[in-house]
């Protein structure tokens, strides 16, 4: 690098110019021009070092100790809150699951069935002519004896009191039936209605859980829903197939 520099200063006009008027010092003092020349040469070469000393320092910023400790204390915070997060999340899906498996069990859970407990049937005094019978008691006497019951019921037309709990619509047909509510749900209560007179269709709506009759060109007239208390006046029939039935009913109360 040094000599291509020499030759450089000879090729330049400028240069042999100054040597010509220097030559005589130069040959009396030739450490001094050495000198120049290898003080150029370093400042040369020192330089990219100063330059990256000054990036560095451009780089570096200092902060007061106070400052840093705030900022750490912030960082530590920082990342508390990530890992309450993090466990909050998995508190949350593990709630979410057991709600999904609790909704499960409570959907897939039979529905229990109303307790009652009937006075033995030998025990009753003599049935009298429009007694009101409970709808439970009737189905409970049926289960537990059923000859003993069609002995005290069967043929006589009583009145039910019980609460409605479905409807049987046969499609094509005018007539209906009434269920109600039994304490055991492996015997039924059915009453087998007369379409009232002043209905032409008679059809269950709101999924089978209101009842409404029609007459020609006139609105639907809710008749009975899900739920009411109703007494029924019947013939009973007996116990047949799971079922104890009253036919030719009629609704005497609803509420």
């Amino acid at each position: 690098m040094i000599f291509h520099t020499m030759r450089t200063y000879k090729k330049s006009p400028l240069i042999n110019t100054w040597l010509q008027r220097g030559g005589s010092r130069r040959e009396n003092n030739p450490n001094r021009f050495s000198g120049i020349l290898i003080g150029r040469t370093l400042t040369l070469l020192l330089l990219p070092v100063t330059l990256a000393f000054s990036i560095m320092a451009q780089e570096t910023v200092t902060i007061p100790k106070s400052r840093l400790e705030e900022l750490q204390r912030k960082e530590a915070e920082l990342n508390s809150l990530k890992g309450d997060l993090k466990a909050t999340k998995g508190e949350n899906l593990q709630l979410k699951k057991q709600h999904q498996e609790d909704s499960i069990k409570i959907s897939s859970a039979p529905t229990p069935m109303a307790t009652h407990v009937s006075p033995p049937i030998a025990s009753l005094p003599p049935l009298t002519t429009g007694e009101i019978v409970d709808a439970m008691e009737l189905a409970n006497y049926y289960r537990a004896d059923a000859a003993a019951a069609d002995h005290r019921f069967r043929k006589h037309t009583l009145r039910v009191q019980g609460e409605i709990s479905a409807f049987e619509k046969p499609p094509f047909i005018r007539d209906y039936r009434i269920l109600l509510k039994t304490a055991d749900r492996e015997i039924r209560l059915v009453c087998e209605m007369n379409p009232p007179e002043q209905y032409d269709a008679m059809f269950t709506v709101k999924h089978g859980s209101e009842l409404v009759g029609q007459a020609s060109g006139r609105n639907r007239v809710p008749i009975a829903k899900v739920g009411d208390k109703v007494i029924i006046e019947g013939q009973c029939r007996g116990l047949s197939d799971a079922a104890v039935k009253l036919s030719g009913c009629e609704v005497k109360s609803i509420h």
